[in-house]
């Protein structure tokens, strides 16, 4: 089951959807369906077009940035206890660490090491496993030797490497004992989602998002030139959608 939904999650993200429109169309024609074909093709390009550029990525992406602004010295407890979810890492084993970290996650890992210099050395938690079945990795192993060579000190690290999304992840931290408030750490795009998973497990961490990706260049005409950066952040955005509505299917909320 979980290698059958990951496979249709990847499915349904915009390349690969525009990919299987764009097969379908040249198939269509292919068959003599020439109208049919010659609009899904079109179809195919125009949504393309309109992912790969910053207005559509930002129009999809704001919803869920904006509601949690990142704390400030101003608005983050002195104790408590800093959680950060994972955001992805690649198995090869011969990289550096933050090599081996995607963008999210490393940039998760910055706003803890931020907030952990304005609070009394709070611990951190690191949650996440793999959540790619055919990636052998924990996360949170990966996350914590990069936290090591920022300065946090091993005995303020608390990793726990099993979950694989972000409902394992909040079943995972309902068990251990932590110091309150709980601060939570992950991309803003993310964050909606995973306050709404920690509240049905009965915790109410305070949100600290980090990773911001919309609003960039709001005023530049060149935003709508398409870019890969813009077409990834629009999947992102999807992803989350596509998440939040997979966990109501599945009543995790």
């Amino acid at each position: 089951m979980t290698i059958l939904y990951q496979i249709a999650k990847r499915l349904v993200l915009p390349l690969n959807f525009v990919l299987l429109l764009l097969l379908a169309g040249f198939t269509l024609i292919l068959w003599r369906f020439n109208r049919l074909g010659r609009v899904v093709l079109a179809l195919g390009i125009l949504l393309l077009y309109l992912l790969s550029i910053s207005p559509t990525a930002d129009l999809l992406l704001n919803p869920l940035e904006s509601p949690h602004e990142p704390l400030s010295p101003k608005t983050v407890p002195r104790t408590g206890t800093l959680i950060v979810l994972s955001g992805g890492a690649s198995a090869t084993a011969d990289l550096p660490t933050s090599s081996r970290l995607c963008q999210a996650s490393i940039k998760r890992l910055l706003e803890a090491v931020r907030l952990y210099r304005l609070m009394d050395k709070p611990n951190i938690v690191i949650s996440g496993g793999s959540g790619n079945p055919f990636v052998k990795v924990s996360e949170a192993v990966l996350m914590r030797e990069l936290l090591l060579d920022l300065g946090i000190p091993a005995k303020r690290i608390i990793i726990e490497g099993k979950s694989r999304d972000t409902y394992e992840n909040g079943r995972a931290i309902q068990q251990l004992q932590l110091n309150r408030p709980l601060i939570l750490i992950t991309s803003a795009a993310h964050m909606p989602r995973a306050l709404r998973v920690f509240a049905a497990l009965g915790m109410k961490p305070l949100p600290a998002p980090a990773d911001f990706r919309g609003g960039l260049s709001v005023a530049d005409p060149l935003r709508f030139f398409p870019s890969t950066g813009s077409l990834a952040t629009s999947a992102a955005a999807i992803y989350e959608y596509l998440g939040t509505w997979w966990y109501e299917i599945k009543d995790r909320f």
